[in-house]
């Protein structure tokens, strides 16, 4: 009776903690919808919107923490934005290398490719 007990409460502090770090991974994914919506800004994972997509919802900035909808790591993968913010124009900084730039993306509703020192190099951004 008492290993049953403990193996149940392993159980449930392993499935508390795994639903703990999925909420920290997943933390923003825009208004749940793949398609790049109003108010959105959204990665994908390769030029011209292909691949994973990332959606952020309005918040000022973001790590690159979590992964694209299809898994692969957000973290140095992103290829191409869309910012469907309604307000703001949207920086990525890359890193990886000496100058660690900051690109601005203007508001549009097409998907803007990065170019190549930003590409696979996505650091944080932010908006406004």
């Amino acid at each position: 009776m008492r290993m049953t007990t403990r193996l149940a409460g392993m159980l449930g502090a392993t499935a508390v903690l795994t639903v703990g770090l999925a909420g920290v991974a997943n933390a923003d994914r825009g208004d749940g919808q793949l398609a790049c919506n109003s108010g959105e800004i959204c990665f994908s994972e390769h030029a011209n919107g292909v691949g994973g997509q990332r959606h952020f919802f309005y918040n000022a900035e973001h790590s690159s923490a979590g992964n694209f909808h299809n898994g692969v790591r957000f973290y140095h993968n992103a290829s191409a934005l869309k910012n469907r913010d309604t307000e703001c124009g949207v920086w990525v900084q890359e890193s990886g290398d000496v100058v660690n730039d900051s690109w601005l993306f203007l508001r549009s509703s097409n998907w803007v490719n990065f170019a190549s020192d930003l590409n696979d190099e996505n650091a944080r951004h932010w908006r406004c």
